[in-house]
């Protein structure tokens, strides 16, 4: 299990905190820490939408080493935290070749953005994003950064490593990955000590 670092919720308030890195990296579950943290310290309304893949065990089955890929988070019970997830495909496990993959991404960017117009429709506190990566196999950061932008404060996860080959999908997520970099108050880049 990863060392979870001790965290300030102070240090991520109104501001864009963007966390990257490779698959296995801890992405989730500092951005989980972060989410318990702040609505046990500060409260208030939470929208978080989880693009975390459905992961099948036919999709590992000639990728082994992908074992540890994708993971949701875990969702603080409470009447103001608004949970949005759908299914989402993991388009480079999945796919048998790069053609499918792209297919898979593009329907990936229809059902996220469904979820991203459901949770603009009402103000929050505060936005957690996990795995925005998936949407940028295909979809574009401005899209993104209009739902980040809409609260104060938002912390957003995303892959940015190189466990995957550079297919197309990969390189425009990377591109974009890099634009959300850019545009972010505050970037995480694990593995990293935040003691």
């Amino acid at each position: 299990m990863k060392k979870v670092p001790k965290i300030d919720t102070e240090d991520f308030l109104n501001r864009f905190t963007l966390i990257v890195g490779d698959i296995n990296s801890g992405k989730t579950t500092l951005t989980g820490k972060i989410l318990d943290n702040f609505c046990r310290d500060i409260g208030g309304v939470v929208t978080i939408v989880d693009l975390a893949p459905e992961i099948r065990i036919q999709d590992l089955e000639e990728k082994a080493s992908a074992k540890a890929v994708g993971g949701k988070l875990d969702v603080p019970i409470s009447k103001t935290v608004r949970y949005y997830h759908e299914r989402i495909h993991a388009p480079r496990l999945r796919a048998r070749d790069e053609n499918e993959a792209r297919k898979l991404a593009a329907e990936n960017v229809r059902t996220i953005d469904v979820l991203f117009s459901k949770a603009a429709q009402r103000k929050s506190d505060a936005i957690f994003v996990n795995d925005c990566s998936l949407y940028l196999h295909c979809g574009g950061a401005s899209k993104l950064l209009k739902l980040i932008r809409s609260s104060p404060t938002s912390v957003v996860n995303g892959y940015f490593g190189r466990f995957f080959n550079d297919s197309s999908i990969s390189i425009h997520e990377r591109k974009e990955m890099e634009n959300l970099i850019n545009h972010c108050d505050r970037l995480v880049r694990l593995p990293v000590d935040l003691d």
